[in-house]
């Protein structure tokens, strides 16, 4: 089994751009990529495939948070099987409340073996918080 990481890169100042980063491997259901402030304005989220995940029917992975978890990348949006494939969206609209970003993945069939994901949030604080 692979390393599951994850790593925040704040550039702390108001207004500034920060990334976290975290990686998903196929034996994970899901995996905190970082905590975002109430009124931050995340501005980017991407996935990049490592390793095909090989689920036997269907190999999901997403972004959000809990309880809406297609919130920033839908399945449609990543292409699970294909290494290499990247998927990006954003911006969005500044956060009510603080919220955990998360990757998430399901599968049905035959149980993967392999799978490896790396994901990326970029967002920006706001003066208010600081």
């Amino acid at each position: 089994m692979g390393s599951k990481r994850t790593r925040p890169y704040h550039a702390g100042a108001a207004g500034a751009v920060s990334v976290a980063e975290a990686e998903i491997l196929f034996s994970d259901a899901n995996q905190d990529v970082v905590d975002i402030p109430a009124g931050a304005v995340i501005t980017r989220v991407w996935a990049e495939i490592l390793t095909a995940f090989n689920g036997g029917t269907t190999n999901v992975l997403t972004v959000g948070v809990t309880g809406t978890q297609e919130k920033y990348l839908a399945a449609a949006d990543i292409a699970e099987g294909t290494p290499g494939a990247s998927a990006a969206k954003g911006p969005y609209a500044a956060e009510a409340a603080a919220v955990t970003v998360k990757a998430f993945y399901s599968q049905t069939g035959t149980a993967a073996t392999t799978g490896k994901a790396r994901i990326f949030v970029e967002f920006t604080r706001l003066a208010a918080n600081g």
